[in-house]
C-alpha cells in the first residue's frame, strides 16, 4: 500500500511549494448539515484600491510600488517531512501504530456534524448522526442539537441522485429513529423541516446505506511467523473481488497498538484472511490480545464501479494470549518505492 505520494513544484519566481498526501483509512469526510451556508471571504485575498496622490498629473498612470519580496527556505519543512517519512517506514504499512486514542484509525465510520446558522443567524442547530456508514437492516439514528427552543419537524429520507423523497415521519422529540428499506440506494439525505419558537428552518445531513456483501464470521487461533504475530480471520464473501480488511489491534484493556490490513482476492464461500502484526509495533504492551473496529471493503474492480462494505457481527474478537517473544526481531525493510520517495525528499530538504 503507498503510504506517502509526494508532488513538489518547483517554481523558480516564488520558491519550492510541496503538497503532500498521507493514505490512511479515512474518516468519513465532514458533511454541511445545512441547506445555507455563509461564506466567508478568503483572508489570503483583498482588494488593493491606491489612493491617487494630488501631486499625481490628471493623465499620468498610477503605479503602485511593488512590496518587497522575501526569499524563504523550504528546508527545514522539507527535512521535518523527510524525518517524519523515515521514522513511519520503520514499520510496514500491513502493520501501523496506533499514537494515541485519537487517531483516525479508530474512528473509520463517525459523523462529523458542523453546526450551522438558523433562524436569520440568532443561533445555531445541527443535524447528528450515529455514524456516517450504514449497513441494512441497522437503524439510522440522528438527533437535533440546538439550543432553540423546538416544537416539531418533518423529517424525511432523500434519494440523492433521483432528489426523491423516500419516507417521511412527523416528530415532536429531538431524537429519531428511521427504519431503512431493502431497496433504498447508497447516497442518501436526512432533510429535517424544523418548527420553533422563533420561525422555521431547515438542516440537512448526508449518509450512506450499504447492503452487506461479506461478514466476520470468527477468528482461527494466532501464531507467529518470523517477525509478524498472524491473525486468520474467517469470512463469508457474497461476492468474490478484490478485498481490502483493516482492523485495529488492542490490548485485552482496550489500549490501541496498530492498524492492520490485508488486501487480497476472495472467492464466495467462506475465506481466511490473515492480518499480520509486527513485533516492533506491538513491544511494551504485554501479551493478552483483540481485534476491534473490523472494515471489510470489496475495492473498485473498475472506474465508476463503487466500493462495497462487510458488516463484522461482534464489536471484538479476543485473540487470547500470545508471547511477542517468541517472534524474530528482524527490522522492517522499505520497499523499493519507499526507498525512492525518502531518498527524493532527503535531496529536496539539502537543495532548498
Amino acid at each position: 500500500m503507498t503510504r506517502l505520494l509526494l508532488a513538489v513544484t518547483l517554481v523558480v519566481s516564488i520558491g519550492i511549494t510541496a503538497y503532500l498526501w498521507l493514505d490512511t483509512p479515512g474518516a468519513p469526510p465532514t458533511k454541511m448539515t445545512a441547506e445555507q451556508s455563509i461564506q466567508q471571504p478568503s483572508p489570503d485575498v483583498a482588494e488593493y484600491e491606491p489612493s491617487t496622490p494630488a501631486s499625481t498629473p490628471r493623465n499620468a498612470q498610477y503605479r503602485p510600488e511593488e512590496p518587497d519580496i522575501v526569499q524563504t527556505s523550504m528546508a527545514p519543512t522539507l527535512s521535518y517531512i523527510a524525518a517524519d517519512y523515515a521514522e513511519q517506514i520503520q514499520h510496514p504499512s500491513y502493520s501501523i501504530p496506533i499514537p494515541s486514542k485519537q487517531s483516525p484509525y479508530l474512528h473509520w465510520n463517525r459523523y462529523v456534524s458542523t453546526p450551522m446558522p438558523i433562524l436569520d443567524g440568532s443561533v445555531k442547530a445541527a443535524l447528528k448522526l450515529n455514524q456516517y456508514r450504514y449497513f441494512y437492516p441497522e437503524n439510522i439514528q440522528a438527533s437535533l442539537i440546538t439550543p432553540a427552543s423546538f416544537n416539531h419537524a418533518t423529517v424525511s429520507v432523500i434519494d440523492v441522485e433521483a432528489n426523491r423523497e423516500l419516507t417521511r415521519l412527523n416528530v415532536t422529540e429531538t431524537q429519531w429513529n428511521i427504519e431503512p428499506k431493502a431497496d433504498w440506494p447508497i447516497e442518501l439525505r436526512l432533510k429535517a423541516a424544523l418548527n420553533f419558537d422563533g420561525g422555521d428552518d431547515v438542516l440537512t445531513a448526508d449518509f450512506r446505506l450499504y447492503q452487506p456483501i461479506a461478514e466476520v464470521k470468527g477468528v482461527k487461533p494466532v501464531f507467529g511467523r518470523g517477525p509478524d504475530m498472524v491473525i486468520p480471520l474467517v469470512l463469508d464473501i457474497e461476492k468474490s473481488g478484490i478485498y481490502r480488511v483493516r482492523a485495529n489491534l488492542f490490548t485485552a484493556d482496550d489500549q490501541p497498538v496498530a492498524a492492520l490490513t490485508s488486501k487480497t482476492r476472495l472467492s464466495e464461500g467462506e475465506q481466511t484472511l490473515a492480518l499480520r502484526a509486527f513485533k516492533a509495533a506491538m513491544r511494551g504492551y504485554g501479551d493478552e490480545w483483540q481485534l476491534k473496529d473490523v472494515v471489510i471493503e470489496r475495492m473498485s474492480g473498475y472506474p465508476g464501479e463503487r466500493a462495497q462494505f462487510g458488516i463484522s457481527p461482534q464489536d471484538y474478537y479476543s485473540l487470547g494470549t500470545f508471547d511477542t517473544g517468541q517472534l524474530s526481531d528482524e527490522p522492517y525493510q522499505m520497499n523499493e518505492q519507499e526507498r525512492m520517495q525518502l531518498e527524493f525528499l532527503q535531496r529536496a530538504a539539502q537543495q532548498s
